[in-house]
């Protein structure tokens, strides 16, 4: 069975069971919390509504997609985010209408955490049950590669650490651009006896592993693909480079390759800045109390403004001014070097220490969401120096410029903030833009609550050797928090 099929499979299983699971959790709560099954008007159509903003919202939420080798995790998240929103419309449409209070609230949890637990076992089924009959080689691509170049070594790799892929290289073929010889690979011939090789053989895929200039062997191959009913696939010797939001698409005709793109175009970009806004709004509201009291402690504990205003770098280059509540006296940074990090060592108020290590002088920053200088989730902003001596030490370091600069981000909860590791922070950052979502989003924003708060000012992890060309911090001064 060819992957393709196998994966179309999968996909319909998992369209029709969530629906099922929808509509199971409804009727399963309906019966313990009424004892009967025989459901009233009422709750049917609140359970019809459900069914049809879960289909939405499961289409908003991309979650029936299927990226190569995405792992579980990836799956959950998007269907506990999809399953929330779903019932966050039939909430909200039940406020609106005025309906509210003809629901049981036990039904509306139970349904919640039915459905949710419904869906996901779901999915854990439907993985082992692939795991295991890729294991016997059913929905198994079987792949010829042609090209040991970094790019071709690096996807057998892959592929045999990545048995959810589907794919299985058989063999390959010599070229002049191969940088080294496979193990664990039968090798087919040489590039100039292709057609002997295609006909030799069975294989449902051509993975062709050549440099973009090698021009001229990539139109040998596709010509002599010609004659074979074969899919082919090209995968350009580009390792060591950043390739952003990577896609093909055809344009008039042309095929046209994107290297390099943020993923926030359009919609998209519509999407977290409703995500955005609305969460800031939310949180703004909560944490009013919270603000005016952390501004009176700013006041008392030294003289000065509350806020202090930092200029920054965001969106596209630009610079913004950042707010926090003041942790320093007054012209600390007046007549001294700026230096890159060093936490620890600046001078600080009591009370500035305290919001420091809580990260609660970063609150303000809820007021740049909204005024759209940030995002909620997005990496950390550098200031315009650090900026200009970085972009030329660290590979990929601007492209993190591609979305607006967050509060909070993938980087941060993963441990890399305060004085840790520059280029593992970028790496961070960097995956973060190449993987996002609203779903990610969301998942940052839950675990910044447990993880992103409270933290020691050097930070939690030792600088790695690839830091050794980043600035020595000295005098104390605000840094890249």
């Amino acid at each position: 069975m060819q992957l393709t099929k196998f994966n179309a499979l999968v996909d319909l299983e998992l369209r029709a069971s969530d629906p099922i699971c929808a509509v199971s959790a409804g009727f399963l709560a309906y019966y313990v919390r009424f004892d009967t099954v025989a459901m009233n008007s009422v709750y049917s159509v609140a359970l019809v509504i459900l069914l049809l903003s879960t289909l939405s919202a499961s289409a908003a939420f991309r979650v029936y997609d299927q990226p190569i080798g995405e792992r579980p995790v990836g799956q959950y998240c998007r269907i506990a985010a999809s399953w929330s929103v779903a019932f966050a419309a039939l909430i909200a449409l039940g406020y609106l209408l005025k309906v509210s209070d003809l629901y049981s609230r036990g039904w509306v949890s139970l349904t919640f955490i039915l459905g949710l637990s419904f869906m996901a076992l779901v999915r854990v089924v439907a993985h082992r049950a692939t795991h295991r009959l890729r294991e016997r080689g059913v929905g198994i691509s079987r792949c010829l590669l042609i090209g040991a170049t970094d790019s071709g070594l690096h996807m057998i790799d892959q592929v045999e650490s990545n048995p959810a892929l589907g794919m299985k290289i058989t063999a390959y073929v010599r070229t002049s651009y191969d940088n080294g010889v496979p193990s664990g690979v039968p090798l087919a011939g040489a590039l100039l006896d292709l057609d002997k090789v295609l006909a030799s053989g069975e294989w449902d895929q051509v993975l062709v592993a050549l440099p973009v200039s090698a021009n001229r062997a990539i139109n040998y191959v596709l010509d002599r693909m010609d004659q074979h009913v074969m899919t082919v696939k090209f995968v350009p010797d580009m390792l060591g480079r950043q390739l952003i939001n990577h896609r093909m698409e055809d344009v008039a005709g042309v095929p046209l390759v994107t290297l390099r793109e943020s993923p926030l175009l359009g919609n998209a970009w519509l999407l977290k800045d409703i995500e955005d806004r609305l969460i800031a709004g939310a949180i703004l509201l909560m944490i009013s109390p919270l603000m005016v009291a952390l501004a009176i402690g700013v006041k008392l504990s030294s003289p000065g403004p509350v806020l202090y205003r930092q200029r920054r770098v965001g969106l596209d280059g630009k610079e913004f001014e950042m707010l926090k509540f003041r942790s320093m006296p007054v012209d600390m940074e007046k007549n001294k070097a700026v230096q890159w990090g060093n936490a620890s060592a600046k001078t600080v108020t009591r009370f500035g220490r305290f919001i420091r290590g809580t990260s609660l002088d970063e609150l303000p920053q809820f007021l740049n969401v909204l005024r759209g200088d940030m995002s909620i989730v997005g990496p950390r902003p550098e200031r315009p120096m650090f900026v200009e001596k970085f972009k030329g030490e660290i590979a990929g370091y601007m492209h993190k410029h591609m979305v607006k600069a967050g509060i909070t981000g993938w980087a941060q909860i993963n441990g890399w903030r305060g004085d840790t590791d520059l280029v593992k922070r970028i790496e961070h950052d960097l995956y973060y833009i190449n993987h996002w979502s609203v779903a990610f989003d969301l998942r940052i924003i839950f675990l910044t609550i447990f993880k992103g708060f409270v933290h020691s000012e050097g930070g939690s992890a030792s600088p790695s050797p690839g830091n050794a060309a980043l600035p020595t911090p000295s005098a104390a001064v605000e840094e890249s928090r």
